[in-house]
C-alpha cells in the first residue's frame, strides 16, 4: 500500500483537519462572518507574554525542541515531501502536531516557514499545553482538545494571583497528554511513533514514573528530586515557593538552524547548541550501558561476546520516529601495532553505515557490513503478486506497508555475538553503542546534504578489552 492510498486512513485518524477558511477580526474587533460565520480563528498568546512573569521558564522552553518544532528544515522538508506525494490530501496531518496553533487558526499543511505566523512559528507554545482540557479522539496524532479561553491548566490552582489563575489539571500532568503527539499513527497497520505505546506497557508506568520525571526533572533521562522556588518574578506578591519543573523538554534532537534560538546573536546560538547537546549526552548516558565483553577463542575463529543492557524503563531504544533514528554497535580490534584488523558499524566515505541505503556499497566501493547491529526501525514495503512477493526497504516511513522494530525494549538486556578471523595476538576490542538522530541518507533524499556536516554523533556507552 503506497502512501497515496493511506491518506482516507490517515486523516480519519487526525482529529486536526485541513481548515476551512475563517473569520478574521475587523479594525473594532468585530468578526467579519462574511465567509464562515460568526467564529472567528482560536485566539492564543504569544509565549513572549508568559515570559513576562515567567522568564525562567519561557527561556528553557524557546530553546526546546518544542519551540524549534514548526521551523525545523528536516521537518519542513518532510511535510513538503509528504504534500507533495499526496497531491494535498495529507492536510495538516504532520503540521497539527509541530504547528498546532497555525493549524487551528487556519493555516493549511501547505504553509511553508516563512508563510507561518508568528506565533505558528512558535510550535508547541505554552499558551497551547496549559490550555489543553482533554482528548477527542484516541492518544496520539494531537487528538487534544484544547481552548485558549479557558482558565490556564497547570500543577497548581490559583484564584489570586497578578496575572491569570489557573487550576491544578490532572490531564496535563499524565503521560497520556505527552502521548498525544508522541504516538503518531494510520491503522490498522502504519505504526509511525510508538513513544507512548511503548510506554503504557512499560515498567516506569506499572510504577507510575510519567514521562514529565524524566524529561522535565534536572537530570534528563532519570526521574530526579525537582528544585523548589519561585515560580514568578517580578510581581508585586509574594506566592509559595514550588516545584520547578524543566522546560528544556530534553530529547535527542537538537537545533539545526545556525540563527536560533536567539535570532541575530551568533554567539548565544551557539552557546545554546553546545548547552543542549549537553542535555542531550546526557539523556543518552542514561540509556544504555554496556554489561561486559568478552573475547572467546575457538579453533581458527575469534568469538567476541558484547552484553547490552537498556537502563530506560518508559519506553524503547531509540523511540519516536525509530526509522529514522540510528542507535548502532561500533565494533572494533586493533592490533599491535594499531593496525585496525576488523570493523563492523564503521561509516562509509558518504558518513552512512554500510547497510543498504549505503551509497558507497552500491556502488561496490566497500564491502556490506553483514555483521552490523542497527537498533533503526525498517521501513517495509510488499511489491509484486503474493506467488512472486519481494519486500523492499524504503527510506520514508509513509511509503511503507508496515515499520518493523529493532529497538532495546524497556531495561531489555541483549547479547551480541560477533565470529570474525582470530587476529594476532596481542590485540584491543573497543565496543561502543552509538546514536544520531538522522541518517545523512536520509538529508540527501530530502536535498538537505547541506545540513550533513551538522549531524552529531553521540557516544552513548563504550568498553575496551585487551588481549594477551
Amino acid at each position: 500500500m503506497r502512501f497515496w492510498m493511506l491518506i482516507p486512513i490517515l486523516l480519519a485518524c487526525n482529529n486536526v483537519q485541513e481548515p476551512q477558511e475563517t473569520g478574521v477580526k475587523d479594525t473594532e474587533g468585530v468578526t467579519d462572518s462574511s465567509t464562515t460565520g460568526p467564529m472567528g480563528p482560536p485566539d492564543y498568546q504569544s509565549a513572549k507574554l508568559c515570559a513576562e512573569c515567567h522568564p525562567r521558564q519561557y527561556n528553557e522552553w524557546r530553546q526546546s525542541m518544542h519551540a524549534y518544532a514548526a521551523i525545523s528544515p528536516v521537518f519542513e522538508a518532510m511535510n513538503a515531501k509528504a504534500f507533495r506525494d499526496s497531491s494535498g490530501d495529507v492536510g495538516t496531518f504532520c503540521t497539527g502536531c509541530h504547528s498546532p496553533v497555525g493549524t487551528a487558526q487556519g493555516e493549511g499543511g501547505h504553509t511553508s516557514v516563512e508563510e507561518r505566523s508568528e506565533i505558528s512559528k512558535e510550535g508547541i507554545t505554552c499558551s497551547y499545553c496549559h490550555t489543553a482540557i482533554d482528548h477527542s479522539g484516541p492518544i496520539g496524532n494531537n487528538n487534544i482538545l484544547s481552548d485558549p479561553d479557558h482558565i490556564i491548566q497547570g500543577p497548581y490552582t490559583a484564584d489570586q494571583v497578578d496575572g491569570h489563575v489557573s487550576e491544578e489539571s490532572e490531564f496535563i500532568q499524565s503521560a497520556a497528554f505527552c502521548g498525544s503527539c508522541h504516538d503518531v499513527f494510520s491503522f490498522p497497520a502504519l505504526r509511525i511513533e510508538e513513544a507512548f505505546t511503548e510506554y503504557e506497557e512499560s515498567p516506569a508506568a506499572k510504577e507510575g514514573v510519567r514521562c514529565q520525571d524524566c524529561h522535565m526533572g534536572p537530570e534528563p533521562g532519570v526521574p530526579s528530586e525537582r528544585p523548589f522556588g519561585q515560580s514568578t518574578e517580578g510581581l508585586t506578591n509574594t506566592y509559595p515557593d514550588r516545584e520547578l519543573a524543566s522546560h528544556f523538554f530534553v530529547g535527542p534532537d537538537y537545533s539545526m538552524v545556525s540563527d536560533w534560538p536567539f535570532p541575530g546573536d551568533e554567539e548565544a546560538n551557539q552557546k545554546a547548541l553546545e548547552e543542549s547537546l549537553k542535555r542531550t549526552q546526557r539523556l543518552l548516558e542514561n540509556a544504555v550501558e554496556i554489561g561486559f565483553v568478552q573475547a572467546h577463542q575457538s579453533p581458527n575463529e575469534l568469538r567476541i561476546e558484547v552484553n547490552l543492557r537498556s537502563t530506560l524503563a518508559g519506553h524503547g531504544f531509540p523511540t519516536g520516529f525509530t526509522s529514522e533514528r540510528q542507535a548502532w554497535v561500533h565494533v572494533k580490534i586493533t592490533d599491535a601495532n594499531g593496525k585496525v584488523t576488523y570493523q563492523s558499524g564503521d561509516l562509509d566515505a558518504y558518513g552512512d553505515l554500510r547497510d543498504d541505503h549505503s551509497r558507497a556499497v552500491r556502488e561496490g566501493k566497500v564491502q556490506k557490513d553483514t555483521d552490523l547491529v542497527n537498533f533503526q526501525s525498517k521501513n517495509l514495503l510488499r511489491q509484486g503478486e503474493l506467488q512472486d512477493l519481494n519486500v523492499l526497504e524504503t527510506v520514508f516511513p509513509f511509503d511503507a506497508d508496515w515499520i518493523e522494530k529493532q529497538n532495546l525494549a524497556p531495561l531489555e538486556e541483549r547479547s551480541l555475538m560477533y565470529i570474525i578471523k582470530e587476529p594476532k595476538r596481542p590485540f584491543t576490542v573497543d565496543v561502543a553503542v552509538k546514536y544520531r538522530n538522522l541518517p545523512p541518507y536520509l538529508l540527501r533524499a530530502l536535498q538537505l546534504e547541506d545540513l550533513v556536516p551538522k549531524l552529531q554523533t553521540f557516544t552513548v556507552a563504550s568498553k575496551q578489552i585487551e588481549v594477551q
